[in-house]
């Protein structure tokens, strides 16, 4: 490593400085950043961007900023970084490059130079203010008292870990109302009140100023120092980003953010002690909140209040691709799940509370591969996270980990994920012992069979084979709890109960034998359970349905639970669903299941239509091989499809019999499948029959029709 872990000797927030003489024509640079806490990065007084410390990774990664406003002569590099006072630490490392192709490092170490920030002070149980008075007037100028520089001290700080994530844009977002005003007490814990007291020593005039960047401002006094002017303001969505005040104020003033999700209580606060005069301030940490209480105290004269906003951290990725069947509200379905998908993504995905909820991620990046083609964000995550202890989250982990080597083709294989992915699940399947913990065996035989498709992939049979052998282990677990009176998987042997959760995900990871599929089945459409809890294990019932081939009660689970949301007001299916944390649309199972296509992890793509009670269905998969566009219709009886391959390469067609004994299939034209027979065909490679299917082997791009007749 060629940098150095640094920080102040003694300091909460840290100014850190690296002046730069520069001779000659310069082409741009290059500075990779890492921190315990938020910081931000000026370059001759520009703000070059803001980097996240451990507000988005789980781990230390490098956030990568160009330097292209370097030139000849002076510059000045300036860290504005924030610590959590113990354990604090920054590193960069980058260089210069010169006109001539010269390159010139910058690597911190203890040349560096820092100054403390002594406005930012600790207020307790992780809680800290800043007071504005105590701020280097022009200090993103590198104005400061020249002589409180110093050394920088080399401190412990850990190796980050090489990360490129999307780049991120930011944009000031202003609340939408204000859903409470009045009068509270100054002192104690912000709070979020629906019905405060009466204004009557404090006001707060003209507040829908707060609501727009409009030239108008709000008034704000609070002339009894134990009272305080209130109110609450509601952003109408969950915006992820930092939060941002401008003001004419009054030194000493104070003014306290309380910040949260959801309407019931605050789930974190932020203290900003004025100066004297207009003043800015953002506060360079990440935060996901849709309601801001705001508390203004110690203001015996009138203040002009500009604006309390947030400056949203977004990852724009283009929705590629498309889903339509009978009605008009697919499309509306669509543009749902691909405004949730823009509303949880930043660098990494923002599921709520529980940043890496390996369960909740893995249907994410389902949802994001199907529509966008994109799995950059997925992979952004990994590398920014390490895997987990609890034993389904391995699980889910595992999962996730297989998804996104499968689809990064092109990419680097990172046998790292791989290995770490197999670790986790050891360490479960010992957690496990002989306790039949029903829904972990069920989830460890998935994740096994998934790490072996993967080990098979990559070369290695070994660790495949032992991954099928652990498979095996999970599968009989969970078999022992089958209870063949109910026809259901229990929770535990000779146990009356039984779980939605658990038998869902027999059927999803294909664990069921013959004769149980069809009874968990007819029960999960709505026999012995009541409907799912959530949108998320609404996804698990209907993918297991269509895992278990029924595809009509699966289609109704999703007209259910998500065309019935429709109608609801809020673009997310979050908002929809009147949750502040994500909620998953149905995208992947439509476009897995009803479409049909799946890249598998031997290179193969699958068509494989499931009719599910529908007569027709058309829409654009995006794959690692290009977008794949189709339509199929299924009238009397037939059966035809037309789609288009983007690449040359082994691609398994599926043609439903539709209960036709001796049905006869034309591709483009020409009879390939006749009497039980295969009838050559330049386009066929080979034809396999199934009981229910016949699937027809193509290897070159190009658009096919093929009908059943």
């Amino acid at each position: 490593m060629r940098s150095q872990a640094i920080w102040h000797p003694a300091s909460l927030a840290v100014y850190i400085r690296q002046e730069l003489l520069l001779t000659g024509t310069v082409n741009g640079g290059q500075l990779r950043c890492a921190a315990s806490g938020p910081y931000a990065v000026y370059l001759n007084g520009t703000l070059v961007g803001r980097g996240l410390g451990g507000g988005m990774a789980a781990i230390a990664v490098w956030e990568t900023f160009d330097l292209v406003a370097l030139r000849e002569g002076e510059n000045m590099l300036l860290v504005f970084a924030v610590g959590a006072g113990e354990g604090d630490w920054f590193r960069a490392e980058g260089e210069i490059i010169g006109s001539d192709g010269t390159q010139r490092e910058l690597n911190t170490g203890s040349p560096w130079q820092v100054q403390g920030a002594d406005m930012w002070q600790p207020m307790g149980t992780g809680s800290h203010a800043y007071v504005a008075a105590l701020e280097s007037s022009g200090w993103r100028r590198g104005r400061f008292k020249e002589e409180e520089w110093q050394g920088a001290k080399v401190v412990e700080g850990p190796v980050p870990r090489a990360w490129e994530s999307l780049p991120a844009s930011e944009e000031e977002i202003w609340a939408q109302k204000v859903v409470a005003f009045g009068e509270v007490d100054s002192g104690g814990s912000v709070a979020l009140l629906a019905q405060p007291a009466a204004m009557q020593s404090s006001k707060f005039v003209r507040r829908e100023a707060l609501l727009d960047s409009g030239k108008s401002r709000a008034l704000v006094q609070a002339r009894e120092s134990e009272r305080a002017a209130y109110l609450v303001l509601d952003f109408g969505r969950v915006v992820s980003g930092s939060v941002k005040i401008r003001l004419w104020g009054l030194e000493g003033v104070v003014v306290d953010l309380g910040l949260s999700r959801e309407s019931s209580e605050v789930e974190s606060t932020l203290r900003y002690i004025c100066g004297a005069g207009l003043q800015e301030w953002v506060f360079p940490g990440l935060t996901a909140c849709r309601y801001i209480a705001v508390r203004v105290s110690q203001c015996p004269e009138e203040m002009d209040f500009d604006c309390v906003s947030l400056i949203e951290r977004r990852v724009e990725i283009e929705t590629r691709g498309h889903f339509h069947t009978h009605g008009e509200d697919w499309a509306q379905m669509w543009g749902t799940g691909a405004r949730t998908l823009a509303a949880c993504r930043r660098e990494v995905y923002g599921v709520g509370a529980e940043t890496f909820a390996w369960d909740k991620l893995y249907i994410l990046a389902l949802n994001d591969f199907y529509m966008t083609g994109n799995s950059a964000t997925a992979r952004a995550v990994l590398a920014s996270s390490g895997a987990p202890a609890d034993g389904e989250q391995a699980c889910f982990y595992a999962l996730f980990v297989e998804w996104v080597q499968r689809h990064n083709k092109g990419g680097e294989w990172v046998a790292e994920w791989s290995v770490d992915a197999m670790d986790a699940l050891e360490r479960a399947e010992r957690d496990v012992g002989h306790e039949p913990a029903a829904a972990l065996h069920a989830l460890l035989a998935g994740a096994w069979r998934a790490m072996e498709a993967l080990c098979r992939a990559d070369g290695n049979g070994r660790r495949a084979l032992e991954c099928e052998r652990a498979y095996h282990r999970a599968r009989k677990g969970l078999q022992v709890v089958w209870n063949e009176e109910r026809g259901l998987f229990a929770e535990s042997v000779g146990s009356e109960e039984f779980n939605l959760r658990t038998n869902a995900f027999a059927l999803y990871f294909d664990l069921a034998e013959g004769g149980q599929r069809q009874r968990v089945a007819q029960l999960l459409s709505g026999g012995e359970f009541a409907r799912a809890e959530d949108l998320w294990q609404a996804g698990f019932v209907a993918g297991a349905l269509w895992q278990a081939g029924e595809g009509e009660w699966a289609f109704a689970v999703v007209r259910e639970r998500w065309e019935a949301l429709l109608a609801r007001e809020g673009a997310t299916w979050g908002e929809k669903t009147r949750q502040e944390a994500v909620q998953p649309g149905p995208e992947a199972l439509l476009a897995t299941h009803v479409l049909g296509v799946e890249c598998r992890a031997e290179g193969i793509v699958q068509i494989r239509p499931e009719l599910s009670g529908l007569e027709r269905a058309e829409g654009v998969v995006p794959t690692v091989y290009g977008d794949i566009e189709l339509a199929w219709g299924a009238y009397g009886g037939g059966f035809s499809l037309r789609v288009t391959l983007p690449h040359d390469g082994e691609t398994h067609l599926s043609v439903p019999r539709r209960a036709r004994r001796f049905p006869q299939i034309s591709l483009n034209g020409e009879t390939v499948w006749r009497n039980e027979k295969v009838h050559p065909n330049f386009l066929v490679q080979e034809l396999i029959s199934e009981d229910d299917r016949v699937v027809l082997v193509l290897r070159k791009a190009g658009e096919y029709e093929v009908k059943l007749d």
